[in-house]
């Protein structure tokens, strides 16, 4: 049984933990375990981060739909620790038993089992894969070479510094470059830089051991958004063991203590000093680049990478979307996913069906209508892009079912008066276009996915301050057994290693003294 914070003694170290996204309660979970006392800042009026999602009013509004897997130890041990009101977070996780690729162009959709394979249906799942590259134009010789460079290769950690691009050849082999791109980047955001152990990681989630107690399937999704399914039970629960969470307190400098050599001291923007033996940075990876030294952030390679989620809601299920689950849409120039979600028992009578899509590379990526970046169009073209791109032609816009568009929490599209409002001083904004009224418009984000390159070197520990560490889908080190960027397995099993590393400098600490 976990002992509460207020169980301990005062003696215990106290860790202030900067920022209450999935890093930062994870590292409070884990020190909270442990005994120490922990303190949660975040500049929000919530916890969760980029996690946001919520049913309101019977619709589903999320920033994204979530792709997990059963080889996802961290992620599923954790869930089955936080305590729900009827049992635990892991009972919101579902088997997705098919998902798709789909070409919009040529109405083409290829189901791919994601259930337990016996070694022909194993066989089979695999000759389909081989047959979509086919189909995508990839020549039967490069699809041999892709097969054996992905699963045959022993994966060692001198991949982690060779870029995808390099790894899999595309500028020898651009019809395969031409069917990975959109792929990856719909799936993980991936850029040309990604990492190809990250990619290998991915490809071979069918391979190992899975979790124990994980639904039976190697493709995982929430029955819920993540914000109902995870963060608020996640919070309550942390709360109860003695977590104290401060909110709308964002970090303005970290300096070197002037009494403790090789020691932070971090103030906030209100200008309070905050006290603590340990801080933990889990704040995004551009926010640590702008707070610390040339000298150490130049172990933090990544590139920004802009995704966001958009629902459409319906009444009914359309024709359309019959035999649609969870898929990719191989030939979208914004590298569309999407997640259809409708009513399968009696509590979600009330909730509308919803067809979750995320687009990326929104501000470079020219649509198939428009012939422009998602940052260009207005809310009526994005419309018409996504169910283009999803479908190949609007007919999901003309269903006598269709309810509602929503844009995801975090991103609006406003006026360029105001975009200049205090809200979205520390969020992306989109170039500014006009309407057909002359009317100037941006686009704004709150949110980005901070996508390490293989040339990041990014570590748990800074060599300038003794008491300061970090956590996030930044890091780079050699416990990883999950290293695809943007993903919650990551972000986790990263801040239970940080974890380690400062309870074993505590440890050190504590037998000096």
């Amino acid at each position: 049984m976990i002992k509460t914070q207020k169980e301990y003694s005062q003696k215990q170290p106290h860790i202030a933990v900067i920022g209450a996204g999935i890093s930062g309660l994870t590292i409070a979970h884990q020190c909270i375990k442990q005994g120490y006392r922990v303190s949660v800042y975040e500049k929000e009026s919530s916890a969760g981060g980029k996690c946001i999602g919520h049913v309101i009013d019977g619709k589903v509004h999320e920033l994204t739909h979530r792709q997990i897997f059963s080889k996802n130890k961290c992620l599923l041990s954790l869930l089955k620790d936080i305590p729900t009101e009827t049992g635990t977070c892991l009972d919101h996780i579902h088997p997705q038993n098919k998902v798709q690729f789909h070409w919009a162009k040529t109405d083409k959709t290829m189901q791919f089992q994601r259930s337990y394979f016996s070694t022909i249906e194993k066989w089979i799942d695999n000759a389909k894969s081989a047959y979509s590259m086919l189909y995508a134009k990839v020549s039967l010789h490069d699809i041999y070479w892709f097969k054996r460079q992905a699963l045959s290769a022993e994966i060692n950690d001198s991949y982690i510094h060779i870029p995808v691009s390099e790894y899999f050849q595309y500028g020898k082999r651009p019809q395969l470059a031409n069917f990975l791109r959109p792929m990856l980047t719909a799936w993980i955001g991936a850029t040309d830089d990604t990492p190809a152990i990250s990619v290998l990681d991915l490809l071979r989630n069918k391979e190992g051991t899975f979790h124990p107690d994980h639904p039976h399937g190697y493709s995982l999704g929430f029955t819920a958004p993540i914000s109902q399914s995870v963060i608020e039970p996640w919070y309550q629960y942390l709360k109860t063991l003695g977590v104290k969470f401060n909110f709308n307190h964002e970090v303005g400098n970290i300096l070197e203590n002037e009494e403790i050599p090789a020691n932070a001291n971090i103030w906030l923007n209100n200008g309070e000093k905050l006290q603590a033996d340990y801080f933990v940075l889990a704040i995004p990876a551009h926010v640590i680049q702008q707070k610390l030294s040339s000298k150490f952030s130049g172990n933090l390679a990544l590139h920004q990478v802009f995704s966001h989620g958009f629902q459409l809601h319906f009444n009914q299920l359309p024709e359309a979307l019959k035999e649609k689950t969870v898929g990719i849409v191989i030939d979208s120039p914004w590298g569309l996913s999407y997640c259809i979600t409708y009513p399968e028992c009696k509590e979600q009578q009330s909730r509308l069906v919803c067809l979750s899509i995320t687009a990326t590379n929104m501000d470079t990526a020219r649509g198939s209508v428009y012939d422009k970046p998602l940052f260009l169009c207005t809310q009526e073209e994005t419309l018409i892009e996504l169910s283009s791109q999803l479908t190949g032609n609007t007919q999901l816009l003309d269903d006598p079912h269709f309810v509602s568009f929503h844009i995801g929490p975090g991103a609006k599209l406003v006026s360029l008066l105001d975009a200049e409002h205090a809200e979205y001083n520390d969020w992306y904004k989109g170039n500014t276009f006009f309407d057909e009224n002359g009317k100037g418009s941006c686009w704004v984000m709150q949110h980005s996915l901070a996508h390490p390159t293989y040339q990041n070197k990014m570590d748990f520990h800074s060599d300038e301050f003794y008491n300061l560490f970090f956590t996030g889908e930044c890091i780079v080190d050699a416990k990883q057994t999950w290293r695809v960027p943007a993903t919650l397995e990551r972000t986790i099993e990263t801040a239970i290693l940080c974890h380690e590393r400062l309870s074993a400098r505590i440890e050190t600490v504590s037998h000096s003294r």
